[in-house]
């Protein structure tokens, strides 16, 4: 009957599957976050302060939010999606501080004129990578979607695609990007206008070094075994995910 009534439609001719995917959705998820932060402050004196803070935090669930892939890659096996969350950052450190010019120099004269009322904030931070889901975008166990379907581990370290009918063998969120780090700074200069009115002149400069920090990387296994770095051994796989790297080839 259904076909009949698709007549004249833009579908191609053939079979109509009576099969698809029902995503059931429930709140039945387990995330465990655990962390230590250690600061180191001095507070403003002698023209200069500083703040320094160290973050150690482990994250690890076996379900992502609603903005993120909510199928399991086997129904029947959600032990397998256990692993560090797509926003576990393992180390975070952040150093800040601000450097004024002592205000006697603005009674001085040579250098110290020149260098009076003069300010520096610096902001550097340093991080470890997040974890990604390496995927096969390949049906491989006839769930009718590609979406959460994962590789295999070869005995070599590589990630092929697994047998019809089988769940890959690879962690969730198995994939790391690289640290981020980054350096970013203030500098300005206080400009008197009389005793009551000052102009202050302000330059930024974010990322000094220059430096590339990726946002995401590719989930696709094929990225993945190009890069120059990836690693993976079939017997860690299950309880060391954090074991592949891809390099910037494999970015996106």
């Amino acid at each position: 009957m259904l076909n009949a009534q698709l007549a004249g439609s833009l579908r191609s001719t053939g079979v109509i599957s009576p099969f698809g995917s029902v995503n059931a959705q429930s709140s039945d998820g387990n995330s465990f976050y655990n962390a230590l932060n250690v600061d180191v402050k001095k507070r403003f004196a002698n023209n200069f302060q500083f703040l320094a803070s160290y973050t150690w935090s482990h994250s690890i669930d076996d379900s992502s939010d609603l903005q993120t892939l909510l199928l399991p890659q086997d129904n029947r096996n959600f032990r397998a999606e256990r692993a560090d969350s797509l926003f576990d950052q393992r180390h975070r450190f952040v150093f800040s501080a601000i450097v004024a010019s002592p205000s006697t120099w603005r009674s001085g004269d040579g250098v110290h004129k020149f260098l009076s009322d003069f300010m520096v904030a610096p902001i550097f931070e340093i991080s470890s990578g997040r974890p990604f889901n390496i995927l096969t975008n390949q049906d491989t166990n006839n769930d009718q979607s590609s979406q959460t379907d994962r590789p295999n581990v070869a005995t070599d370290g590589t990630l092929v695609v697994p047998p019809p009918f089988a769940a890959g063998t690879l962690g969730r969120n198995a994939g790391i990007t690289h640290r981020f780090v980054s350096l970013d700074m203030r500098l300005s200069r206080a400009v008197r206008l009389g005793e009551r009115v000052k102009l202050d002149l302000i330059a930024e400069g974010f990322n000094l070094f220059n430096r590339f920090n990726e946002g995401a990387a590719s989930p696709f296994f094929d990225d993945v075994n190009a890069s120059s770095n990836a690693r993976a051994t079939a017997a860690t796989t299950a309880a060391q995910p954090r074991h592949l790297i891809p390099d910037s080839s494999s970015l996106v």
